[in-house]
């Protein structure tokens, strides 16, 4: 069976070609720009979750501190109740 004579000219796959190298290009860029992205966000991801320990840990610190302060803020108006003459209570 014959085939059929090719209609396109050299200039036009030349020109689609370029147009496909083109688009490839795009796509690669686009590609690396999101690899790039993807990078990052699993950076900020990571620091995310170190802070969170971070976090964890500081909060039975922060409690025991508050704890702490209460405490001492009692025994400071205790104090000073005793010396402005006040009965103990």
């Amino acid at each position: 069976m014959p085939r059929a004579a090719s209609t396109s000219t050299p200039e036009a796959e030349s020109s689609t070609q370029a147009a496909m190298r083109a688009e490839l290009h795009s796509i690669r860029e686009e590609r690396d720009r999101i690899r790039c992205e993807l990078v990052d966000s699993r950076a900020e991801v990571a620091d995310f979750r170190e802070l969170q320990t971070e976090l964890a840990r500081a909060r039975p610190r922060i409690a025991t501190l508050v704890r702490e302060m209460a405490c001492l803020s009692a025994t400071l108006n205790r104090a000073r109740a005793r010396a402005h003459g006040a009965p103990h209570p």
